[in-house]
């Protein structure tokens, strides 16, 4: 008998609708790579591979990307980008990226039977715990080997290290000078503060410029949409109507609508309730509710009554889909597309 795949969460969905683009990809992974890395990488190339490398009993605890792009001398590089959401470090993330890895080439050379040589990966943990990133980088530090024969059996072992972007490591100030899309650095400040502070209002207000900078963008509103919605998700000590005051001031009326949409479905309707005291069905009504109004002002009277059964029968799994393509698909039907 088949499980019951894990219900994504609100953590899964935020980074997968912007962290899963490119524009606001390519700015994050920038600031953590290496700078002579950085420096021969053609990041205009970036793109994102389909398909997902992590067990399917892990999905609703991890979400994994996957971006190609090339070397300024031509090649094909990888980069791989792994969230990590959890609050506490992952003792084990060295092995399961090995693992990921090795399958990331498997389909490669499925792709490429000639090929002589494979791509470089480079292993990248976005993590935003409440503590310090404490797990061992590198992977042989996870293999039983007597100190006296280390050095002996060194050359070989599998040996390779991953990087991670510990946010509760790094200041405001230095997010706020790294060369991300508003919306990007957004997201990144909510992951490093939004379940914990109940002065989210206060730390946000130093952020208004990049609020304002979301709004001016393509789909601005939409995008905001999402992340003020994760804001009222995760975070137990920020009021609906506070939020919603903070948009006005900071953007003006046109933030209204946003507000109602995310506060009033998620809150005064009950599934925050729901989310927080564990029951899935409240939390999926929220996830529809939100999509349908999205999509309706996305894509206007195509989103008939038809579509509405289709979203009040999918499972959990095609609506986080769906979901992740807000913001992207050009058209309902690339949307809906299998």
């Amino acid at each position: 008998m088949s499980s019951t795949p894990p219900t994504p969460t609100p953590h899964d969905a935020l980074f997968s609708a912007v962290l899963g683009q490119p524009e606001h990809a390519r700015g994050a992974l920038r600031s953590v790579v290496p700078a002579a890395v950085a420096e021969a990488l053609d990041w205009a190339s970036l793109a994102r591979c389909p398909g997902s490398f992590i067990d399917p009993a892990l999905r609703g605890r991890h979400t994994d990307l996957l971006f190609s792009l090339a070397w300024h001398r031509g090649g094909d590089a990888l980069v791989y980008l792994l969230f990590e959401h959890q609050s506490t470090s992952d003792e084990r993330m060295a092995f399961r990226l090995l693992r990921y890895q090795i399958r990331i080439w498997e389909r490669w050379l499925a792709d490429h039977p000639r090929a002589k040589l494979l791509p470089p990966i480079v292993p990248i943990v976005l993590y935003h715990g409440a503590r310090p990133w404490a797990a061992p980088v590198a992977f042989d530090a996870l293999l039983d080997v007597p100190d006296p024969v280390r050095a002996a059996l060194a050359p070989h072992l599998v040996r390779f290290s991953y990087l991670v972007d510990d946010l509760s490591e790094i200041s405001d100030d230095q997010l706020r000078a790294r060369a991300m899309t508003a919306l990007g650095q957004l997201v990144e400040v909510c992951f490093k503060h939004a379940r914990t502070r109940p002065d989210l209002l206060e730390i946000l207000s130093t952020w208004a410029d990049v609020v304002r900078g979301v709004i001016s963008a393509p789909n601005g509103l939409e995008a905001l949409e999402l992340v003020m919605r994760y804001i009222l998700l995760v975070n137990d000590y920020v009021d609906p109507a506070d939020l919603q005051a903070f948009l006005e001031r900071v953007a003006g009326p046109d933030a209204k609508d946003t507000i109602m949409t995310a506060g009033e479905r998620l809150i005064q309707q009950g599934e925050e309730r729901g989310l927080r005291e564990g029951r899935r069905e409240g939390v999926q009504q929220g996830e529809r509710a939100l999509l349908l109004r999205q999509l309706r002002k996305r894509f206007g009277a195509q989103v008939d009554h038809a579509f509405e059964q289709r979203l009040g029968t999918a499972s959990s799994e095609q609506v986080a889909t769906w979901a992740d393509r807000v913001l992207s698909a050009a058209t309902l039907a690339e949307l809906l597309a299998e």
